[in-house]
């Protein structure tokens, strides 16, 4: 029996601070795992956050890891 090799492609990004490919403000590329590695929001609130997960779920990868990482409020 042969075995079948497959590539895994992995798309890796971080600090998107509540934008998405929606607005435009950036593309993803095709791949097999998504790895959005912190800064997830600008300013930290659930709305944000609800929006950010939002775009995550409905992205076509097999695999999605997502480190939530921190936001800072600068005043």
């Amino acid at each position: 029996m042969a075995i079948e090799l497959r590539k895994t492609r992995f798309v890796c990004l971080s600090d998107t601070h509540n934008a998405s490919p929606a607005d435009g403000a950036f593309k993803l590329p095709k791949g097999d795992v998504l790895i959005h590695a912190g800064d997830l929001t600008k300013q930290g609130t659930f709305a944000e956050l609800q929006k950010t997960l939002n775009w995550i779920e409905q992205a076509e990868f097999e695999v999605k890891i997502v480190v939530a990482g921190k936001s800072f409020r600068y005043t």
